[in-house]
């Protein structure tokens, strides 16, 4: 009795540590599509600039050094998808688009997207 009192402890104690093995694998997994996510909102909107902008447009954005563009511009770009979801909410990002706006900033003449939250 004493021999299967341990066993059942032993092997509560792996299932412990391969379940918290597990969760942080699945968080680095969300942590990992959340940045991809971000990133291809960032590049969508580094080719918008270049591919959209007139000239005049691009100066002004890089005088006043804090333009942003909205997810609408991007979708109806056709740059992204209206049906990209955020992979930590599922929430399609057009039906929140006010949530998600890309700033374009210009430091020494290089031009950087990041995504304001």
């Amino acid at each position: 009795m004493l021999e299967l009192i341990a066993t059942i402890g032993i092997m509560a104690l792996i299932g412990i540590v391969i379940a918290n093995n597990m969760t942080g694998i699945l968080s680095k997994q969300n942590d990992q599509e959340y940045e991809e996510f971000k990133k291809e909102l960032e590049d969508s909107a580094c080719t918008y600039v270049e591919t959209k902008w007139d000239t005049e447009k691009r100066n002004t954005c890089k005088s006043n050094n804090n333009c942003t563009i909205s997810i609408e511009e991007l979708v109806n770009s056709g740059l992204i998808s209206d049906t990209l979801k955020n992979p930590n909410t599922g929430e399609k990002v057009i039906d929140n688009q006010n949530k998600y706006v890309v700033s374009i900033q210009w430091i020494e003449n290089v031009k950087t997207c990041k995504v304001k939250e």
